[in-house]
């Protein structure tokens, strides 16, 4: 066993990593800050600085296929170096570093992860990234996962990075055509849809690099193969909602079960999961109905909503009881408007209270959004051209998803001073796989937000951008 205490919790499949602490190699100190990832027993992803070197340390356990992570990470930096890619150099190499495989990379400073913020360099750094692709692929290089915090931004120049992903058919071989598609359709798939249209209208810049044809057919087939990836990585990420992982704390038992954010219930210094009922009456009352009941809290510093779904009697109880509660659905839902683009108030976590394998009362848990209800501000005022805008996008997004809200009045669509739009209330929204029982579905969602309007121009609007 390693003398260190943290990289000993590490190997026994803690999760509660603590730093800083100290590691030593050929006589170099490096101080270990950070965490920046964990898969308990398997790989360690620490920030550290040794006297002359800022650099990320990744170590790989000697009991999970430390010995091939640590040559995978090798030979993939070799690799994407000998396609023209721009990867961190590497500061240190060890098959034994504190019981450990490891290898270090220098720090990227002032780095980011790729983003299309900047509506300015949007254009370029498309580019930039199709043409990291085209050099990959050109090579006979994948990276198969890729995905935005793998691929650094540093002055609009692109670094690649997790190169223990890079997967090579042959070095110096141009991968076929599908292949090479998939793994474009895959980059693509990471972004929400909106920003998916900007990636697909400048595709030619990748096809052309590849000396191929953009014509129709080339078109389908781009798109059918997004749609699959799209389709896949959707199911991975719901999948994260119920069970541990980076993302997510999730327990069940007999009388239990939960999920919620990492990074939430882990900076907590009350058992939220305990004292829920008691933080809700300590707070300000929102919504008291017999269903359920909304309340605004405040936790260390942190605005939050609690929604209560109350169970209103031994019928109802017979009724709900083996479903899956409103709560769980509604953090489900929540996650998928995130996933998709529109926006919603951060789901932050679920709670269902059991007896046995009953459900009955159930908490869902969201952040506090400063924010009116549409019916009550366009009583005030007409809706801009931007507010709008957004409500188009909601829609399109939804049809293009196979979503209905299920309950779509006013009162569930929010209005921030920033001009933001938010849905909320996702507890009867369903996705759908049956294209006719969703166009039925959906064209009763139109009518209710139709239907809440009285002011006979404002009407109009919306039925002329729906």
């Amino acid at each position: 066993m390693s003398k260190n205490k943290s990289i000993n919790l590490f190997l026994q499949g803690g999760r509660n990593v603590s730093v800083p602490f100290t590691l030593s190699q050929d006589d170099i100190l490096y101080n270990c800050t950070k965490v920046l990832r964990l898969l308990p027993a398997k790989r360690l992803v620490l920030e550290a600085q040794s006297s002359k070197h800022h650099l990320v340390i990744k170590l790989f356990s000697p009991n999970h296929k430390g010995r091939r992570e640590l040559a995978r990470e090798q030979q993939g930096h070799q690799q994407a170096k000998a396609a023209g890619i721009n990867v961190p150099n590497i500061i240190l190499s060890s098959n034994d570093m504190a019981d450990c495989f490891a290898i270090g990379y220098q720090f990227i400073e002032n780095s980011q992860s790729f983003n299309l913020d900047n509506e300015s360099k949007s254009i370029e750094r498309v580019a930039n990234l199709l043409e990291l692709m085209a050099k990959m692929h050109k090579y006979g290089i994948v990276q198969n996962d890729i995905h935005m915090d793998n691929v650094l931004l540093v002055d609009e120049t692109l670094y690649l990075i997790d190169l223990g992903s890079i997967v090579c058919e042959q070095e110096g071989v141009a991968l076929s055509q599908k292949k090479s598609i998939d793994n474009v359709a895959l980059l693509i798939a990471q972004f929400v849809p909106q920003i998916q249209a900007q990636l697909i209208e400048q595709l030619p810049i990748y096809y052309q690099a590849r000396g191929w044809d953009f014509d129709r057919q080339q078109q389908a087939d781009f798109m059918q193969a997004l749609d699959k990836a799209w389709q896949k990585r959707k199911r991975d990420y719901l999948s994260k909602c119920f069970r541990t992982c980076t993302m997510t704390q999730y327990d069940h038992g007999i009388s239990r079960e939960y999920a919620f954010r990492t990074d939430f219930i882990s900076e907590l210094s009350i058992d939220l999961i305990n004292n829920v009922d008691s933080l809700m009456d300590n707070g300000k009352v929102l919504k008291a109905g017999n269903s359920a009941t909304v309340v605004r809290v405040e936790l260390d510093g942190r605005d939050l909503v609690i929604k209560r779904y109350n169970i209103k009697g031994i019928w109802h109880f017979l009724r709900r009881c083996f479903r899956p509660s409103r709560a769980a659905i509604s953090w489900r839902n929540a996650n998928l408007l995130e996933f998709i683009g529109i926006e919603t108030p951060k789901p932050l976590g679920f709670i269902e209270n059991k007896i046995g394998w009953l459900r009955h009362t159930a908490y869902f848990i969201s952040e506090f959004t400063e924010a009116e209800e549409l019916l009550n501000v366009y009583q005030r005022q007409k809706p801009t051209e931007h507010e709008l805008n957004q409500i188009a996008n909601i829609f399109d997004l939804l049809q293009k998803s196979q979503i209905c809200h299920g309950d779509l009045k006013a009162s569930n669509l929010l209005l921030d001073v920033t001009g933001k739009i938010w849905m909320i209330d996702l507890d009867s929204m369903q996705e759908y796989s049956n294209r006719n029982l969703f166009i039925n579905a959906f064209a009763k969602d139109k009518d209710r937000f139709l239907r809440n309007w009285q002011d006979p121009k404002i009407k109009e609007l919306f039925g002329n951008i729906l």
